[in-house]
């Protein structure tokens, strides 16, 4: 995987690391720029607004992805 993909996945990896259960890693990025990522919200009984759920994670991904990595043009997410 990219290194710049990987700086951002890392990034949002700090962001959820309060959360019990959360998966996010990546499965590849075709030759149209689709990322496909295996992504699980996972649960923070503590904070619980505090969980990514899969539209913002998306969202959100695809807005550092834009800044950060420009190769990826969209994000295909994966349950797991």
């Amino acid at each position: 995987m990219d290194e710049q993909i990987e700086n951002i996945l890392n990034t949002l990896r700090i962001m959820s690391r309060d959360n019990e259960g959360v998966v996010i890693e990546p499965i590849g990025l075709s030759d149209e720029g689709v990322l496909s990522i295996k992504y699980n919200e996972g649960t923070n009984e503590d904070c619980p607004e505090c969980i990514l759920q899969p539209d913002s994670f998306k969202d959100m991904l695809l807005r550092m992805c834009n800044v950060q990595a420009p190769q990826v043009q969209d994000v295909e997410l994966v349950s797991t």
